[in-house]
């Protein structure tokens, strides 16, 4: 999956008939606006959610013109500006920007964070790791060209280890097994988990402040990433989709020449290298 500037999700509510019948009319809209950037759906009885990453800036149109044929729909919007590190909200009722917040991407707790960078400056990995019980956490990761959600938890009794990770949805698709010896063995999950609401805002959460901090991505806009672009062709390194902020390089940045920094818990430390063999899959899984 390629990493890409700005990620917005739309969440509409209402009555079940009008929730059809706002989708179909938005997606006319889509074509009216020439809006072709790829986007997931996951649509329930009350709700349709719609999760785009695209370059420009946030799709409104669309959806307040429908808001406005639709006045009993409400329309929510939530999303990151990760080049700038800014994130923002709006409600859209009856056609109408009812609410708007706009605030700076806070910074990511350097507690349970770690990051790997290659000699040639690409990201090999990056984690930002939330922990949920006594042997199990989720959070966020990426590499230069990838990112993910994932699940992971180790069973205290027999030694094992499951990872579960997303693919471009709000949805478990993708697990790992590791065995007691070590062993890996991979299978996708059929059908796919949905993943809960409120997991779901709580993990998106947690990657836009880690992307705020950490990341500038190289598909933005030339002028904000100028200076990022210029830093990292002085210093040699390769341009990916998503690279570590210079100036968090320099602080992190030891001796060697690849750089690895983690503040993980020593007791979930084991979580970075058991991602580092499984994710993303090779082509032998």
């Amino acid at each position: 999956m390629k990493v890409i500037l700005t990620h917005v999700v739309f969440r509409v509510t209402g009555d079940a008939d009008q929730l059809e019948a706002f989708d179909a009319r938005l997606k006319l809209l889509f074509i009216e606006h020439g809006i072709t950037s790829d986007f997931d759906e996951h649509h329930g009885a009350d709700a349709l959610r719609y999760d785009f990453k695209v370059q420009g800036g946030v799709p409104f149109p669309p959806f307040a013109i429908a808001s406005g044929e639709f006045p009993d729909v409400i329309v929510a919007a939530e999303w990151v500006a990760a080049g700038s590190g800014v994130r923002g909200s709006a409600v859209i009722t009856r056609g109408e920007l009812t609410e708007k917040l706009i605030e700076n991407v806070a910074a990511a707790d350097d507690d349970a964070v770690a990051i790997r960078v290659n000699a040639n400056g690409f990201l090999a990995l990056a984690l930002s790791v939330a922990r949920i019980g006594p042997h199990e956490c989720r959070g966020y990761m990426m590499t230069g060209s990838e990112d993910a959600l994932f699940n992971i938890a180790r069973n205290a009794a027999s030694g094992t280890i499951e990872l579960w990770s997303t693919q471009g949805a709000s949805e478990w698709s993708r697990a790992w097994h590791l065995s007691a010896e070590g062993d890996v063995s991979y299978r996708a999950i059929n059908p796919v988990l949905p993943i809960a609401d409120a997991d779901f805002r709580d993990l998106t959460k947690l990657a836009q402040e880690f992307v705020g901090q950490w990341i500038w991505f190289g598909d933005g806009p030339r002028e904000e990433i100028a200076i990022e672009r210029e830093r990292y062709e002085r210093a040699g390194y390769a341009i990916s989709d998503a690279n570590v902020k210079s100036a968090a390089l320099y602080r992190i940045k030891g001796e060697a020449d690849e750089i690895r920094y983690n503040t993980l818990d020593p007791e979930i430390g084991w979580i970075e290298d058991v991602i580092t063999r499984c994710w993303p899959r090779r082509q032998d899984d």
